[in-house]
């Protein structure tokens, strides 16, 4: 396993030893970062030694002695003879040096990252020595992805580090100015070279800028379950976030969006244990907001469906804290999409209904008899459990009993499975089932579908999202 960690150079002597093609390419990457390097080898290609002398880097023609490892602090063996190069990571581990043995990570200290550098602006992939290419290949998506003129970036906020922070003392305050300018018209107009109306867009905007603290609350839909499916504008504001307050059903890539040092709580509930009830929850987003800070509610699938929401804005209107509601893609749209089931269609079911079934619905005749006589595709949330008695109340109200239903475990992960079956004979196949959560359900002639038109293969087994453990023992 390697550690990333970026080093300071800037007094770093670096030994290389070799001076073939492999050394070549170990040499350039080296001069991205500094010139202090003594190469020693007992032949030099004819590459390397007009680098070298275009460079002016430090060489001495000669074989390998562990002696000059005493005066070096990183060492790369690049020569052509594995043995050698062995006895390099052998010399240098004895001397508590950092090595490098170039295409042998078992006999490296560290290894080299597939590095883009724009200015200050440095990053960097590595494989665990696995594959270079995959690192090279990820390399070249980075460097089509960053700005060419991300150097005039890093330099612009440089000279202005120090006048920001002497405005804007407090953190968060600076911290948002800086993502507001770094997302908008200032940076745009600093990578194209316009400097002076950069410069004078931050100073209007600095001298705009209250130095406080200001709360405020994002109500985030974190989508199904692949990390994938949150929008931007969801990892935008959870980026802001000084606290985090989300749900058991949200992805733990997706919480690495969030910033390292924000406040992360788990309020997530399942059937038979609450960590926090809803008024807990409640009061926790008024505590954190009222002493100032972005809270970032972050909940699975969609925030307004059967997510708590009006309660939720309930319990902070009256501090007047701004909000925003930023929706996600709800479990029935992802669960159906990747099951391969369109939720309406054309020649049967032409609209859907979203719904929970509460112990009491269980007992209104009414209620069923509504539900049976709809040409609505049903899609039960949190009710997988009481499917049994759903199956039976909908043929006891004259349901169609071969009306077709499926059943999704963990949707839009890569466990999910789709069971597929109808109200009839839900009981002799399921009965003694555990589904594992979350299930969603499906009711209606769509699911027909399924068959045709299933993409995911679903032949993975496996828990996705944790189980969620009491709080202090309770």
């Amino acid at each position: 396993m390697y550690f990333p960690l970026f080093l300071n150079v800037t007094k770093t002597k670096f030994l290389v030893v070799g001076a073939g093609k492999i050394a070549l390419a170990k040499l350039e990457t080296i001069l991205e970062f500094s010139d202090n390097i003594l190469v020693i080898s007992k032949e030099f290609s004819p590459q390397t030694l007009d680098l070298i002398s275009a460079q002016k880097i430090k060489f001495i023609q000669t074989s390998y002695d562990k002696k000059y490892l005493a005066d070096a602090d990183i060492i790369i063996a690049a020569t052509d003879d594995r043995e050698v190069n062995r006895q390099i990571a052998e010399d240098a581990k004895a001397q508590n040096k950092l090595v490098n043995v170039v295409d042998d990570p078992q006999n490296s200290r560290f290894i080299f990252g597939a590095s883009v550098k724009r200015g200050e602006v440095i990053m960097s992939v590595a494989t665990s020595g696995v594959s270079p290419v995959l690192a090279r290949l990820l390399k070249q998506k980075l460097q089509n992805l960053l700005p060419e003129n991300l150097a005039f970036l890093s330099d612009f906020l440089a000279r202005n580090k120090e006048l920001v922070k002497k405005k804007l003392s407090d953190l968060q305050a600076r911290r948002i100015f800086w993502h507001d300018v770094i997302q908008g018209a200032i940076a745009s107009e600093t990578l194209l070279g316009n400097s002076k109306k950069a410069q004078k867009l931050l100073e209007e905007k600095l001298q705009k800028s209250e130095n406080k603290k200001e709360g405020a609350v994002y109500f985030i839909g974190a989508g199904p379950g692949d990390p994938e499916l949150i929008t931007l504008k969801g990892v935008n504001l959870l980026s802001r976030a000084d606290v985090v307050l989300f749900d058991r059903l949200v992805s733990p890539q997706i919480l690495s969006h969030a910033r390292k040092d924000a406040l992360k709580i788990n309020v997530g509930k399942t059937r038979d244990t609450h960590r926090y009830s809803q008024d807990e929850i409640n009061q926790l987003i008024r505590k954190f907001a009222g002493e100032g800070n972005i809270v970032a509610r972050l909940k699975g699938g969609d925030t307004s469906i059967f997510a708590h929401l009006s309660e939720e804005i309930d319990a902070i209107k009256d501090l007047k804290i701004p909000y925003q509601i930023v929706p996600g893609i709800t479990a029935a749209s992802g669960a159906a999409s990747y099951a391969g089931i369109p939720l309406t269609s054309r020649n049967s079911n032409k609209s859907v209904r979203f719904l929970t079934i509460y112990k009491n619905d269980l007992i209104e005749e009414a209620y069923w008899q509504e539900l049976a006589k709809s040409d609505d595709t049903l899609v039960l949330y949190m009710s997988s459990h009481n499917l049994s008695e759903i199956s039976t109340q909908l043929i006891r109200a004259k349901k169609n009993p071969l009306t077709p239903l499926a059943i999704i475990e963990q949707a839009t992960t890569p466990f999910q499975k789709t069971y597929v079956t109808n109200l009839q004979n839900f009981e002799k196949a399921f009965y003694e089932k555990k589904f594992a959560s979350p299930a969603l359900v499906i009711i209606g002639d769509v699911v027909n579908q399924h068959a045709q038109y299933r993409w995911l293969e679903e032949n993975l087994d496996g828990t996705y999202f944790k189980k969620l453990e009491a709080r202090n023992g309770n």
